[in-house]
């Protein structure tokens, strides 16, 4: 048996790049072949074509160059190629015949999406907050063995985010408590208000402070829990999550131990918006004087939305404020002689956009004395790292325990990005680059996996 153990081994190694070859020589050929969709990926529909010729067509018309365009002569029942779009990065396609007709998918991969059987246990929860008709739905994962473990919230950014915390399909959330629980946390995340089963408005109706009292609340209940160990609970913000860690550490510094502040703003809100719109437009290409006339109109309505005045004060406000631009720059932004539609305008008088609007990050960052990583991407579009992280930095002066990461080439979504544009989120396989897990990671186990007491005596 031995003998014929050896055999076996080198036999089906001599054969392994054979049947490649032959797998490979089929699909030139066009022959049928299975292919197997990767069970952590999303089939996303995209077109329709007749015969084969109308198929070429549809992807020249989408600017997709197929890497193989020979396999559309001869192709098998089912097909997966890869080709790329407008935005240069490389996507994979499915062509399956059906009924006499060539359905095309885009198969967005996402490598780093947790697959079932996990190495560690996880439990539906529902939590109490401060608002009877808010109880958050959420997952809380955590080792195996008794623990008790440090332990760690989730907190997504802007959006009715699920506790996955779904971006262009990347469960960003899902991935990173995946990798916090295999590394030795608790980790708790849930549904946002509106959200699945979680009551309360959904975005936007409410707001940075209703979201940070619910943080609070997944904080407390942590704190329940008899395999967490109370003095270790950390808060993980990304993007506005950020902002929330920081107003839910000042408000309760002695139930919040450390927060990580990963793409998160560090301006007020009036800058944030303006600033975000107005890289993004550079990138795209806008010219740069019409980049400045949309700034100069928006931050006048910014500044009215975030203003105390009521809804119909500051819709006549907005009114009155773009009545008085110069002409010029009204017939720049192409506004009607009529004025903006109220309509128009309603968007930035939801209850979320005037509060997010009206916040400084300043104001808590100020108060903060538990130790913070602030990890940012040097491509990031939707809050620029330059202007961001100076003034955390300034905010965070008199606390010695701040930390500050900047990776070459990430994007918001700390994606490793061709240019940092939010629409590439999609079209991008990675969901969190590792460089950014890592250095969270690392960063982790210097100020919660050491023993409870280092806390107490760094504050």
């Amino acid at each position: 048996m031995q003998g014929y153990g050896k055999l076996s081994h080198h036999f089906f190694q001599t054969l392994a790049p054979i049947g490649a070859c032959l797998m490979f020589m089929a699909l030139l050929c066009g022959q049928a072949l299975a292919v197997t969709t990767p069970a952590n990926s999303i089939k996303r529909y995209m077109f329709s074509a007749p015969d084969k010729a109308t198929l070429q067509q549809q992807f020249t018309q989408r600017q997709i160059q197929l890497k193989s365009p020979q396999l559309l002569r001869d192709m098998p029942a089912r097909l997966q190629t890869e080709g790329t779009g407008r935005s240069g990065l490389p996507s994979q396609f499915v062509i399956e015949q059906v009924g006499g007709e060539f359905h095309v998918y885009a198969l967005r991969l996402r490598p780093q999406h947790p697959v079932s059987p996990l190495p560690y246990r996880t439990q539906e929860v529902v939590f109490d907050t401060a608002d009877p008709a808010v109880s958050p739905v959420g997952t809380l994962s955590y080792p195996s063995g008794d623990g008790p473990f440090p332990a760690l919230v989730l907190l997504a950014g802007s959006g009715p985010h699920d506790r996955d915390g779904n971006v262009s399909l990347h469960k960003t959330q899902a991935v990173l408590a995946d990798q916090l629980t295999r590394q030795g946390f608790a980790v708790l995340r849930y549904d946002k208000r509106g959200v699945g089963l979680t009551g309360g408005s959904l975005h936007p109706g409410s707001t940075s402070d209703d979201y940070a009292a619910d943080a609070l609340a997944a904080v407390q209940f942590l704190q329940k829990q008899p395999n967490v160990d109370a003095r270790r609970i950390g808060l993980i913000g990304h993007s506005e999550g950020g902002l929330i860690a920081t107003m839910v550490a000042a408000k309760a510094p002695d139930s919040v131990q450390f927060i990580a502040l990963l793409a998160a703003p560090g301006r007020n809100g009036v800058d944030s918006l303006s600033l975000q719109d107005a890289t993004i437009r550079r990138a795209e290409a806008m010219p740069e004087a019409l980049v400045r006339a949309n700034q100069q109109q928006e931050l006048a309505l910014f500044r009215i939305a975030a203003s105390e005045l009521d809804h119909q004060a500051a819709q006549a406000a907005m009114a009155k404020a773009t009545a008085a631009l110069p002409q010029a720059l009204r017939t720049q932004l192409e506004i009607p002689a009529e004025g903006i539609p109220p309509e128009a305008l309603e968007p930035l008088l939801t209850p979320w956009q005037r509060r997010y609007l009206a916040l400084d990050p300043a104001v808590y960052l100020r108060q903060l004395r538990c130790p913070v990583l602030v990890l940012h991407g040097d491509k990031d579009m939707q809050v620029p790292v330059t202007a961001h992280v100076a003034a955390i930095k300034q905010a965070l002066a008199a606390n010695k325990q701040s930390q500050f990461v900047i990776v070459p080439g990430l994007n918001h979504l700390l994606q490793q990005a061709k240019t940092g544009l939010p629409t590439e989120y999609l079209l991008i396989d990675q969901t969190i680059a590792p460089e950014a897990l890592k250095t969270l990671s690392g960063w982790l186990n210097q100020v919660a996996v050491k023993p409870a007491s280092h806390l107490d005596q760094a504050r």
